[in-house]
């Protein structure tokens, strides 16, 4: 089996859904941008891209009709290049890296682009819901069409996290955010869009375009506080979900250009580590948030690992209570989890989030010349996806 390395990662910033930078933006002119711009950055030619797999939580209207393959149209790539786009909701960028991953391994193709993309502005409120429900599986287990929201309110209760610890945590990943962006980190990552969106005056109603160039993302709020977050209402009544302990409503595209390792080497390309492999678990779908730790257990058992060896952890933050229960089940140090911040400031595009997740790890590994990483990221319907990186 082949080592894979990946190359070259970029995203575009990150848009606040309905209101941000991207309302109008359709998926394929976004993930073809950092198509393009993953290419130039890697220093490889378009035709040897063998493959485009992007994740997708919501394929369908503005991101569907497969548009892996039609974005690599736009980005220019050729006839002869193919595309498959991919749903395991939030965990769809990182299935699409591991399935870019197994093919290179395995030695069937040498390099291709695994990459997420969302629009939830222009898909999530525009859904077909015609059957969407069916019935008889409803009956059974009626939590696989419970919201996300409504899942992290059943694994606050039922696991004692307080509403309390929720908000400490929320505003500990706001500030690491706005340290992460003081310092340049996500700026290294984004290649600047410029779109029009749609605005509208909040006094008279009216709406007009507007062109604009989104270079920085939209969501965090550096000024958070505990009190701020104490006085917002629960989302459900009796819960402790609130829109400042939640993962942002946001749009965006992330890629990365994975490539055999040695060829990599050979060439001198710019690797930014080694994708290892990755491992899933599922529980009961009520319990969604707390499939990260099985899924983590489950790699970091196939590949001999301990938690003295781990450098970095990146728990996914669908929302607080999600990093709470996996980091206290996996005890992972705070110092070294979400060292960024994550999700709850910066948003999260579901497709998007998992190569994220993958490309800005790695960078950060660099940063701190350290060796190894692990990512888990919850999925709906009751599952996670969980990746080792290694530099």
């Amino acid at each position: 089996m082949k080592d894979v390395a990946v190359v070259a990662y970029c995203r575009t910033a990150i848009a606040k859904a309905r209101r941000g930078a991207f309302n109008q933006t359709h998926g394929i002119p976004m993930a073809a941008h950092v198509l393009k711009e993953v290419v130039r950055r890697a220093g490889v030619a378009t035709d040897e891209v063998e493959d485009v797999v992007l994740g997708c939580g919501l394929p369908e209207g503005a991101t569907g009709h497969n548009i892996a393959r039609n974005a690599g149209l736009y980005a220019g790539f050729g006839m002869d290049i193919p595309g498959v786009t991919i749903n395991r909701y939030c965990g769809s960028g990182l299935t699409a890296a591991s399935m870019v991953a197994n093919r290179i391994a395995t030695g069937e193709i040498k390099a291709a682009i695994a990459g997420g993309v969302e629009s939830i502005s222009l898909v999530q409120f525009n859904m077909n819901l015609n059957h969407f429900i069916y019935e008889p599986l409803q009956q059974q287990i009626p939590a696989v069409w419970w919201t996300m929201i409504q899942t992290a309110d059943h694994v606050a209760k039922k696991y004692g996290i307080s509403r309390e610890s929720q908000d400490e945590y929320v505003l500990k990943s706001q500030q690491r955010v706005a340290e992460a962006s003081a310092a340049g980190k996500f700026a290294e990552e984004i290649v600047p869009l410029e779109t029009t969106m749609l605005v509208k005056d909040k006094e008279s109603g009216d709406t007009s375009e507007q062109r604009v160039a989104l270079a920085e993302d939209e969501g965090p709020r550096p000024d958070t506080t505990l009190e701020g977050l104490a006085g917002l209402e629960p989302v459900n009544p009796g819960g402790t979900v609130t829109a400042g302990n939640a993962s942002q409503l946001s749009d965006g595209a992330a890629a990365v250009l994975m490539m055999d390792a040695d060829l990599a080497s050979q060439r001198g390309l710019p690797v930014l580590g080694l994708f290892r492999g990755m491992q899933l678990a599922a529980v009961p779908p009520e319990d969604m948030s707390i499939a990260i730790a099985p899924a983590v257990t489950k790699l970091m058992r196939h590949h001999g690992l301990g938690d003295s060896q781990i450098d970095l952890w990146e728990l996914h933050e669908a929302f607080a209570v999600t990093t709470l229960y996996n980091q206290r089940e996996l005890d992972t140090p705070w110092e070294t989890t979400n060292v960024n911040g994550g999700a709850i400031a910066l948003g999260h595009p579901y497709g998007m989030s998992g190569v994220r997740y993958l490309g800005s790890t790695l960078l950060e590994l660099e940063r701190r010349n350290a060796q190894r990483a692990i990512i888990g990221v919850c999925a709906a319907g009751g599952m996670a996806t969980a990746a080792y990186l290694e530099r």
